[in-house]
């Protein structure tokens, strides 16, 4: 197998995920993910610029099971101060309000290093929608889009996946603009694939969504980010960034789909960014 062209995100580039409702004619915008110039690690920084409060913390597998926060690890900040998730190369995953200095505020856990990950979730998201996720952003070229063509969809889940860039042939990965790290799955409509090898890793992040017509549970909070690895969940917990009334809810991803089965050569569609904006009247 020839070995993939570098496929590298601009530096100080960041690529925003979208999300657009049936009943909708403009996007909102979830969040945006970056590459960290200096160790290569993944960065997920959310848009709760609509909520009060955001809170990052520590979550704990207690004797019973499940993850439960540990509320004395709480920190919270407001949209002035969004807080950051980074999967660290090293397998350092942590969470922060990106203006604290050093490790201020921050919360951590450690995991594989992503060198030896391949088709391992790194973290989740869950979000009720609409909800308060903001419209007024602009899309930009490269950003990525879920268009949710059904009705009655009540919330969101979606799942970070790192696969080994060395087991997907060449010419499957990056769209056709040289330089263009995403890359629709030709598999599935709603996966995404980031090529990060731009950066010295030979990896991809998958992004799988998944829109459900059932709401959230209760105690759910509106919006959760949560960053853990599944195999070591028991021993290290996870971290998490959340908004809203409840605690974090983790979408652990089972059974992760291989690449093989979400992604073939032979439909490679890239990225398009081009979609209609109309604000809401």
């Amino acid at each position: 197998m020839s070995k993939p062209p570098l496929k590298k995100l601009p530096k100080k580039k960041s690529l925003g995920v979208h999300v657009r409702m049936h009943t909708e004619r403009f996007s909102r915008k979830m969040l945006s993910i970056a590459v960290n110039q200096r160790d290569g690690g993944v960065m997920v920084t959310p848009l709760l610029e609509n909520w009060g409060e955001i809170t990052c913390s520590q979550l704990i597998v207690p004797s019973s099971g499940g993850l439960l926060p540990d509320e004395d690890s709480y920190v919270t900040t407001g949209a002035d101060n969004k807080p950051k998730l980074h999967y660290h190369r090293s397998g350092m995953s942590s969470v922060q309000p990106a203006k604290f200095e050093g490790r201020e505020g921050r919360r951590t856990i450690h995991l594989p290093s992503m060198d030896d990950l391949d088709a391992v979730q790194i973290f989740s998201v869950t979000a009720r929608l609409p909800g308060q996720l903001p419209w007024k952003n602009t899309p930009r070229k490269g950003d990525i889009f879920n268009i949710m063509d059904r009705p009655e969809v009540r919330s969101l889940l979606m799942s970070g996946v790192i696969y080994d860039r060395n087991r997907i042939p060449a010419e499957s990965i990056g769209g056709l603009e040289e330089g263009e790290p995403v890359t629709m799955a030709s598999g599935s409509h709603n996966a995404v694939l980031v090529d990060l090898s731009g950066y010295g890793l030979e990896a991809v992040l998958g992004l799988h969504f998944n829109p459900m017509p059932e709401k959230l549970p209760d105690f759910a909070a509106d919006f959760s980010l949560v960053s853990f690895h599944q195999e070591h969940v028991h021993s290290q917990g996870a971290v998490a960034i959340h908004a809203g009334p409840g605690i974090p809810y983790a979408a652990l991803m089972h059974p992760i789909p291989s690449v093989e089965d979400i992604h073939q050569v032979a439909a490679l569609r890239p990225v398009s960014s081009v979609h209609e904006n109309i604000p809401p009247q």
